[in-house]
């Protein structure tokens, strides 16, 4: 799901600077350089989405990650450069033009997250890092494995007797349980990745 959201989110952009004109609410400075980056970009763009039949999520996947930092890079530079508000403007169309429009529409304030990711020089470079690492990434897939055969087994050993009460507790702390472990994994290896991220959804949402 993060590489999904990822792809999306990066991939969306980079094609909206590449075929449409920017927001009118955008600095009046900032056109030049958004014009070198759509020409430097539009071919990298093509390639992506013609070796994978057009797919944005799933060409993040197969995309060569030192391809890829320097892209994060101008979309730091640019976004960082407008105003909050011209960002926000345009995170918030390339997300209409995208799978998640519904999910923006139902939380309004994943626009204020996703601008603020984009604006941000680290966040954006931490999630990649994640998939940097194959090793720990195989490690990390394990783990989560564990966690599924973990769950299957609590759930055979509750008992199916006492009180309804007794057996929905339970059951609230077999899914608590197992989800606090995935946290408790998703941290142990990519914490430092996901530090710059959290603090962003901890600033928004919380």
């Amino acid at each position: 799901m993060l590489n999904i959201s990822l792809g999306v989110l990066l991939l969306g952009s980079i094609s909206s600077y590449s075929q449409d004109n920017f927001s009118e609410d955008s600095d009046d400075h900032l056109e030049s350089s958004l014009e070198d980056y759509r020409k430097e970009n539009q071919k990298l763009v093509k390639s992506i989405q013609d070796n994978h039949g057009g797919s944005k999520s799933s060409a993040l996947g197969s995309l060569d990650l030192d391809k890829l930092r320097p892209l994060v890079k101008n979309l730091n530079s640019i976004y960082s450069r407008m105003s909050y508000q011209a960002s926000r403007e345009q995170v918030e169309q390339n997300i209409g033009q995208s799978p998640a429009k519904g999910v923006a529409k139902t939380f309004p304030k994943t626009v204020d997250f996703m601008t603020h990711l984009l604006r941000d020089n680290r966040a954006l470079l931490g999630l990649l890092d994640m998939f940097k690492d194959k090793k720990k990434l195989t490690y990390f897939l394990l783990a989560n494995i564990f966690t599924f055969i973990l769950g299957f087994i609590l759930a055979r050993m509750s008992s199916k007797k006492g009180s309804i009460f007794k057996r929905l507790f339970g059951w609230i702390f077999r899914k608590t349980f197992i989800f606090g472990l995935r946290i408790f994994i998703l941290i142990f290896f990519f914490g430092s990745e996901l530090a710059p991220t959290f603090n962003i959804f901890q600033n928004v949402f919380l």
